[in-house]
């Protein structure tokens, strides 16, 4: 069904595809924060066939699963816009310890062609204390839209010293927000990577200890499997609440950066199958990459995920996508003979 809300959105949308890509998205972020949305016709309610609710560990009932992925809103500016949108949760980020401006521009790139994203941003944050303020100065009531941050490390911070980065924003937003996101995934930050191994979740652990609980571990989807299946290991091991799967893939051509979008859905859809292949669903899952489609959707949840989450649709599709892909989600999975979303999580592997 397609309203006033994603037709104004989708023109909307397109005009913002003629500027340059950050442009555009910094045009975006700045209409939302003073309540752009609010001129929209209102949005209905997208027609589901099969009900949508989900639980997340740690996170809570949702009426859906789709929700948004961190590095659309770095600086937690405008979270009430999301919420409009009909995003079930948000996740802010990614937010550093310190400010710090980022890769030097031009960094974000469009490939239309393969309905993708290159970005090599490089963590340009605010830093911790005025996003805290921020967020304090909202007041947000995660109870009807939950919100989380997640949190990387300085480009100037010393490998050995990066374990502290983490843990002085876990404890910051640990009261502000309700789960956090440990980002060791991004390819833009020179030697991030490196620290996803079993023996740094170790020493995170012990530097945050029972709030560990609180936090979900980022992964990339370019680790071979065996490293990868042993981060997914360590993570449960360690007692960390979940993992989110996965950040964007390096490449190097046509732009250097991380590629989020479309091809991104194969090789995030394999790191779910290796997550399962290890827990059998018993460490919860996030799925991010790649989904632009109600079908992509359906996708992450038969392989195990228990919530989803967008960035690239949004671009694409407009702020109307969250309710078109409930809408093809819902009609896939009466097609597949499913009576809720949660019926099909984990349903490729039966």
């Amino acid at each position: 069904m397609i309203d006033a809300f994603d037709k104004s959105g989708r023109f909307l949308t397109a005009c913002l595809r003629l500027l340059p890509a950050e442009l555009a998205h910094d045009v975006a972020l700045l209409a939302m924060e003073h309540g752009a949305l609010r001129c929209f016709p209102k949005q209905q309610q997208p027609t589901l066939e099969v009900p949508l609710q989900v639980h997340v560990p740690g996170i809570g009932r949702l009426r859906h699963p789709i929700g948004l992925a961190a590095g659309f809103d770095k600086n937690i500016r405008c979270p009430t816009a999301f919420e409009h949108m009909g995003l079930s949760f948000l996740e802010m980020g990614t937010v550093t310890p310190r400010p710090q401006p980022g890769n030097p521009k031009p960094r974000i790139f469009r490939q239309p062609e393969t309905l993708s994203i290159i970005n090599r941003m490089g963590f340009n944050s605010h830093g911790a204390a005025l996003v805290l303020h921020r967020l304090r100065e909202l007041n947000w009531k995660p109870t009807s839209v939950p919100l989380g941050v997640n949190l990387g490390k300085n480009k100037t911070t010393l490998q050995e010293d990066a374990v502290n980065d983490f843990a002085a924003g876990i404890i910051a937003f640990e009261s502000h927000a309700q789960w956090l996101t440990v980002n060791i995934s991004s390819p833009n930050t020179s030697g991030l990577r490196d620290l996803a191994t079993p023996e740094f979740l170790r020493s995170l652990e012990q530097a945050i200890g029972s709030l560990r609980s609180k936090c979900w571990i980022k992964l990339d989807p370019d680790m071979d499997r065996g490293s990868f299946q042993k981060m997914i290991s360590a993570i449960k091991t360690e007692g960390f609440q979940g993992a989110v799967l996965s950040n964007t893939h390096r490449v190097e051509s046509p732009q250097a950066g991380g590629q989020s979008g479309h091809p991104l859905l194969s090789p995030s859809n394999s790191c779910l199958e290796w997550a399962w292949d290890v827990t059998k669903g018993t460490l919860p899952v996030i799925a991010s990459g790649g989904v632009l489609s109600g079908v992509d959707a359906y996708h992450k949840l038969a392989r195990g995920a228990c919530a989803i989450q967008i960035y690239t649709a949004l671009v694409y599709r407009g702020p109307g996508a969250t309710a078109r892909i409930c809408e093809e989600l819902s009609s896939e999975l009466k097609l597949r003979g499913f009576a809720s979303a949660e019926e099909a999580i984990g349903s490729w592997y039966l």
